[in-house]
């Protein structure tokens, strides 16, 4: 099977905290991007939602580093809604 190569660019803490966690589940990167990628294949979209919680709402179980990088995702990716629906 002829693979090719994906680059991504992570915070070096942030690769090496998921490194222990992908450890200790027993695969590596690439593994976990193969399984993220089939999931996206499958659900022909995000297996997840992505939404910022209600300014309203506590969002203390959300890091305000995850908070900030998906409202500079969304800002950056702001036709995704438009390219999912595709």
């Amino acid at each position: 099977m002829k693979t090719v190569m994906v680059r991504a660019m992570i915070y070096p803490k942030k690769k090496e905290r998921v490194s222990k966690i992908l450890s200790r589940l027993g695969i590596n990167h690439s593994e976990a991007i193969n399984i993220y990628y089939s999931l996206i294949e499958e659900y022909k979209g995000l297996p997840f939602n992505i939404k910022l919680p209600e300014k309203d709402s506590k969002s203390e179980n959300i890091s305000q580093e995850v908070i900030g990088y998906l409202k500079e995702s969304i800002k950056k990716n702001y036709r995704l809604g438009e390219l999912l629906a595709e």
